[in-house]
């Protein structure tokens, strides 16, 4: 059954602002009611609703924890690109990855764990697969273990992540940096796409993490986490809460990447370098 949705009442939308700042630590926003009613058309028609009171206490109840993962998923903001600021990529490359290497071989740790927190269908954690393989690639014919997380709280975004599978069109983003060796291209019914090679696909994990909570389940830390294009969705104090819990998963030395445009903060324990990139002192 189609349902046709007005705009959601003021108090509804409340609910929901409520409900994404406690769940997700995002801030919606005001005067928003038309994006809200333009993402949820779709499921609330699916479950044959026509008032977001219904929903509301839906996914708010105990037993609406797989329609809240639903509404997370419409809610939340998707837009990426393979080397998307691609400034930060040749920073790392030029500049990040050969100190790593470099205290690598001075201290002997044979990790190198690198983390693209928020990264939607994966064409960060991807871009990030390609140039550490580019630039550690003598390093990993010996005995260093390289591994990069993916994490998001979209499931929908994640599971493009994880297979690894792009239409065309998205690989223009790649720029001058030729797609093979890392992706294939393959036909599908009425479209072609390109896959990531094992290359990439074994290196990089993704898994379902929400920023906000308070333990992530992380047993390691990271010489670098990319975490860009994501907090300024946040509301100031959940926005402070995650910055200082990304602190606490960087190795000593280890370097926090926001985006160009997520400047202003502060974070202890870290040494801002430029506005958007700190490192963590080393004690």
């Amino acid at each position: 059954m189609i349902v046709s949705l007005e705009l959601p009442s003021e108090d509804h939308y409340r609910g929901f602002q409520d409900l994404a700042l406690k769940k997700l630590g995002l801030s919606l926003g005001s005067g928003k009611g038309y994006l809200l009613q333009g993402r949820l058309q779709r499921r609330m028609s699916k479950l044959g609703l026509d008032d977001y009171g219904d929903y509301l206490r839906l996914i708010s109840s105990d037993s609406g924890e797989e329609e809240l993962q639903h509404f997370v998923n419409a809610i939340t903001t998707t837009k990426t690109d393979f080397f998307r600021e691609r400034e930060h990529f040749d920073w790392l490359s030029q500049e990040i990855f050969p100190s790593i290497k470099q205290s690598h071989l001075e201290s002997g740790r044979k990790k190198i764990r690198l983390w693209s927190a928020g990264c939607s269908s994966g064409q960060e954690a991807y871009s990030l697969g390609m140039i550490a393989l580019d630039s550690f690639r003598d390093q990993l014919d010996s005995d260093i273990d390289l591994r990069i997380l993916g994490t998001d709280v979209n499931t929908e975004a994640l599971s493009i992540a994880q297979a690894g599978i792009y239409p065309s069109e998205a690989m223009s983003s790649l720029g001058d940096k030729p797609a093979a060796p890392y992706f294939r291209p393959m036909m599908l019914p009425e479209k072609r796409v390109s896959q990531a090679e094992t290359a990439l696909t074994k290196l990089i994990e993704f898994r379902k993490v929400n920023l906000i909570q308070k333990n992530y389940p992380i047993a390691t830390k990271f010489d670098v986490i990319l975490c860009r294009n994501v907090l300024y969705y946040f509301d100031p104090v959940p926005r402070q809460e995650v910055l200082e819990r990304l602190s606490s998963y960087l190795i000593d030395g280890g370097w926090l990447v926001l985006s160009l445009t997520e400047i202003g903060y502060e974070v202890s324990g870290l040494t801002k370098v430029r506005g958007h990139l700190f490192r963590r002192d080393c004690r």
